[in-house]
């Protein structure tokens, strides 16, 4: 079995969509998710999900506000995306959050 760590950044829009899929072949672990306002002058709330391919979608959080120049972290400890698993982003504006996101990859 192959381990990567990696990560990713994800600009978050207003519908709802996957910043970070499992392949079929693959297991992510996810280490570390923070959601950052870049907006200069307006707050913007954060929903994210993790939609499960064979099983019950989970919320992690709704409609969070991200003051402006501050960040959120989503996790608390780790998440496991089976295959086909995705975690997804919701915001309440465009171009106001990013995310980081941190996690290590089983092939």
């Amino acid at each position: 079995m192959a381990e990567v760590l990696t990560g990713k950044g994800y600009v978050i829009t207003t519908t709802m969509a996957a910043g970070l899929t499992a392949s079929g072949s693959e297991t992510i672990t996810l280490i570390g998710v923070t959601v950052a306002n870049i907006h200069a002058s307006a707050g913007s709330w954060v929903t994210v999900d993790i939609v499960r391919s064979g099983g019950v979608n989970t919320e992690l959080c709704h409609e969070i506000e991200v003051p402006v120049n501050d960040s959120l972290d989503i996790l608390q400890g780790k998440v496991v995306l089976n295959p086909n698993d995705a975690i997804h982003f919701d915001a309440e504006a465009n171009s106001h959050l990013e995310a980081s996101l941190s996690y290590l990859v089983q092939t």
